[in-house]
């Protein structure tokens, strides 16, 4: 039963990247202008040179021809030449997409270690003095736009951490110390929201629960009141905190931009901006790819995760 359910997600997520490739592809093929005017340029070119290229390239095939070969190259990794760098498309994401991975997981990883206890913490002192506090605190910091965080931090590293504000970015192999501080200051900067948003959402899960017709049964039954708040709770109140961090995942991925650039990271987000700004089409449409491929494939794992965060929904 378990395996034909998973089998069904996986058929679903299937055809949802299916039709994410083709909207890709289409918007690519829409865009005004094309590929041919990047190679070519468009001062003193002739018609014969714009139409000799595009037979090279095989823009002169119906689209549905066009998206087939696509994705078969896709399929195997091959998302073609950039016409700015003249490098290969594959090797410039398998530069960027460690950076961008890396700054996402860490920034989970911090995120989750603050804010959800922070949200358990405030849940169970709902009101009080301390669940005022941790609230405040943590929502100032989310109000506050993650690129003024950014420009904040490079202006009080550059006084008081000299260290950390002169370092670029520099790969794990090369030296891990100058790494990690390399990665300390964007890290900083996009975990603050994050953890405010996880705080937020486990002090609501977890008030949902708390008061809650078994939650009210045990305290009857005189189980220890940590046990049913920092156990049985938070058990069942993990299913919509995992999704909301599935989520942030996927997001957090795609919506580096601001911090990448800001700090000068080569990941994903900036690799985006500069395609975008040089026009380069095949890296914008693979690098959009790889965006929905992660969301999609990272809330079916979620999604997966569920019965067994709760098994009332195994048999489903």
């Amino acid at each position: 039963m378990m395996l034909r359910v998973i089998g069904i997600r996986l058929l679903g997520m299937a055809t949802v990247l299916l039709a994410v490739s083709a909207l890709v592809f289409a918007f690519g093929a829409l865009i005004p202008g094309d590929l041919t005017s990047v190679i070519v340029g468009q001062e003193g070119a002739t018609e014969e040179q714009f139409e000799e290229v595009r037979r090279k390239l095989g823009l002169d095939k119906p689209l549905v021809v066009q998206y087939f070969f696509w994705l078969t190259n896709a399929l195997q990794g091959d998302f073609g030449t950039s016409p700015i760098t003249g490098r290969t498309v594959a090797a410039d994401l398998l530069q960027q997409i460690p950076v961008s991975l890396e700054l996402a997981l860490l920034t989970l990883l911090v995120s989750t270690l603050i804010g959800l206890p922070a949200g358990i913490v405030a849940a169970v002192h709902a009101n009080k003095r301390l669940d005022i506090l941790i609230r405040t605190s943590l929502l100032v910091t989310f109000s506050v736009p993650i690129f003024v965080i950014g420009i904040l931090l490079l202006l009080v590293g550059s006084r008081w951490a000299p260290d950390l504000f002169r370092v670029s970015f520099t790969p794990w192999a090369e030296d891990p110390m100058m790494h990690i501080r390399s990665m300390a200051m964007p890290l900083l900067t996009i975990a603050f929201p994050i953890t405010a948003m996880t705080m937020q959402m486990t002090r609501g899960a977890m008030l949902e629960v708390l008061h809650s017709h078994y939650v009210v049964t045990a305290r009857a039954v005189g189980v220890r009141e940590k046990r049913i708040e920092y156990l049985h709770a938070l058990r069942n109140a993990l299913p919509p905190i995992v999704t909301f961090i599935g989520f942030q995942l996927g997001i957090l991925l795609g919506g580096l931009i601001v911090v990448e650039q800001i700090f000068s990271l080569p990941g994903l987000g900036r690799g985006m901006l500069e395609a975008i700004n040089t026009r380069d089409y095949p890296m914008v449409s693979a690098t959009t790819l790889v965006f929905a491929t992660a969301f999609v494939i990272i809330n079916a794992l979620v999604d997966m995760l569920y019965p067994l965060l709760d098994p009332r929904q195994r048999g489903r």
